[in-house]
């Protein structure tokens, strides 16, 4: 069985590996194609078969609650955006100077630091330049943000992606690391019952119910 799961994995993670190269490239092109999905499709393959590439860490679990919340907070922002960055292309007043902000994330996993980087740079008038893959820090290029409001606007925007995508697919040590920064806020805890503390709880619990039996 356990040979089986590491198969099954195995499989999972390259289709994962295959699909975000895919979505690298069409984004590169600028264009969605059948053409171009395919070449994409070639090209992953080849990365895939003639380069190492790490293995990517699933969490095994993904809350479709806070999933469909994500995919609506996405949409509704990029919308807001697009208008935004819209208005200061045709307003008469001059665009304020951009400002690249040093975000810290809770997280360590190279997944979900990939995909905060991703949406972030969906969003238009937000693009990420850098990251500090030691110490889970990303630098934010944010357009029109000129002090220290916007800047903070732009930290709070990363946080609310890294929050929802934990929430949505992460696993017990990401939640227990977001509740400690939101702790560390003073903010209230999430999903408690998911983070590594408790079920490491709920583990002792159980041997002590068996060993009681």
């Amino acid at each position: 069985m356990p040979h089986r799961l590491r198969r099954r994995q195995g499989f999972v993670e390259a289709v994962l590996y295959i699909a975000v190269l895919v979505v690298v490239w069409v984004f590169l092109w600028d264009s969605v194609s059948v053409l171009t999905v395919l070449t994409g499709l070639v090209v992953a393959l080849g990365v895939t078969r003639l380069f190492y590439l790490p293995p990517i860490e699933l969490s095994g679990r993904i809350n479709v609650l806070y999933g469909a919340w994500f995919v609506v907070w996405f949409c509704a922002h990029v919308l807001a955006a697009s208008f935004q960055v819209a208005w200061l292309s045709f307003r008469p007043k001059p665009v304020a100077a951009g400002s690249v902000v040093a975000v810290d994330l809770a997280t360590r996993s190279d997944l979900l630091i990939t995909l905060v980087t991703m949406v972030n740079g969906l969003i238009p008038g937000s693009l990420v330049i850098e990251i500090d893959r030691a110490r889970a820090v990303v630098f934010v290029h944010v357009l029109n943000c000129a002090d220290e409001e916007e800047m903070e606007n732009a930290r709070r925007q990363t946080h609310r992606i890294e929050h929802l995508l934990i929430c949505t697919l992460g696993s017990p040590h990401d939640v227990q690391a977001l509740n400690e920064a939101r702790e560390a806020k003073g903010l209230p805890p999430v999903l408690e019952s998911r983070t590594i503390r408790a079920r490491a709880l709920r583990a002792k619990l159980a041997r002590q119910v068996k060993e009681g039996a």
